[in-house]
């Protein structure tokens, strides 16, 4: 199981731009050197890359089974997403109980060990009456995975307050994922009055590759077709030229991202996506000297106070 608490804050690795920008050599030496470094939780879904090749859905999760299966012994835990269809950015779900237990079932036999929790991701039903009986039935076959040893996850459900009202026994037990940088935590908010005591983990923190910069050819950004505020880019540039109160000091958008996260007690982790080994490094190693020397109780406001 992951061992997850906001005091004591883990690094995922993503893999959503897996077979889209980042060929598989380069994925398996971002395992490598992210354990090499003391990781061990990677995050991954079904669908990804959602490059909108229909021949790349699970590729991303292909490429974990491999590696997995090439270093028995690595000790790494995967979070899977199962649900979605394709891999278009399309809506569509199967979440029906013999969906999620056997696709479950599935990811075990392939993933062995390393699979630790299976997550629902995107869950659009609750605008009509009938979705209510049909998303307890999703919950009834979630809380059978939990009992079975593996911990449980939520990604992009649309009406929280359902999954908790489904199988409010379960309320303490999710591992959410939520989109949390400078410009939004609108998603927190919506989950946290009905799961106030689960565990969250923040993805898109540095929204999309945002840097001061130009965009490079095969970004996240260029693949994503994100165009970052100007003016946004401009203050948090200007944060981190003038500002020599955080330690330690971040020198990247990234880093400051990373520190934004760190100091959010609301916060149990941050799953990143590196593109290459020297980006996973930087992070590695801004990450390393927060949990040496961060101050949570000076620096929290200040970084908080970007994001209103």
């Amino acid at each position: 199981m992951i061992n997850l608490s906001a005091d004591n804050k883990t690094l995922v690795l993503g893999t959503a731009l897996w077979g889209w920008g980042i060929d598989e050599s380069s994925a398996h030496q971002l395992i490598d050197t992210f354990v090499a470094k003391g990781g061990r939780t990677i995050d991954t879904a079904s669908n990804y890359p959602i490059n909108k090749r229909p021949e790349d859905f699970g590729l991303a999760i292909r490429w974990i089974e491999r590696w997995v299966k090439s270093n028995p012994n690595a000790g790494v835990s995967v979070i899977a997403k199962i649900g979605a269809t394709d891999n278009t950015g399309s809506p569509d779900t199967d979440l029906s109980a013999a969906n999620i237990l056997s696709s479950a079932s599935e990811l075990a036999d392939r993933l062995g060990d390393a699979l630790s929790c299976v997550s629902v991701h995107w869950d659009n039903r609750g605008a009509e009456q009938h979705d209510f009986v049909d998303i307890e039935k999703t919950l009834e076959a979630m809380a059978t995975l939990h009992r079975s040893g593996l911990d449980i996850g939520l990604s992009g459900i649309k009406f929280p307050e359902l999954y908790y009202n489904a199988k409010p026994d379960l309320s303490e037990h999710w591992l959410i994922q939520v989109k949390e940088n400078f410009s939004t935590r609108s998603a927190r908010e919506s989950y946290h009055p009905h799961f106030p005591n689960a565990k969250y983990l923040a993805y898109g923190i540095n929204l999309g590759g945002i840097k001061a910069s130009a965009v490079e050819k095969n970004s996240s950004a260029e693949l994503r077709k994100i165009v970052h505020s100007k003016t946004l880019i401009e203050k948090l540039t200007g944060f981190i030229a003038s500002t020599t109160s955080i330690v330690p000091r971040p020198s990247s958008l990234n880093d400051l991202a990373l520190a934004f996260i760190f100091a959010n007690p609301a916060l149990s982790g941050v799953i990143i996506g590196p593109r290459n080994k020297e980006q996973l490094l930087n992070t590695l190693t801004y990450w390393d000297a927060l949990n040496s020397t961060f101050n949570h109780a000076d620096h929290a406001a200040l970084l908080t106070s970007l994001a209103d």
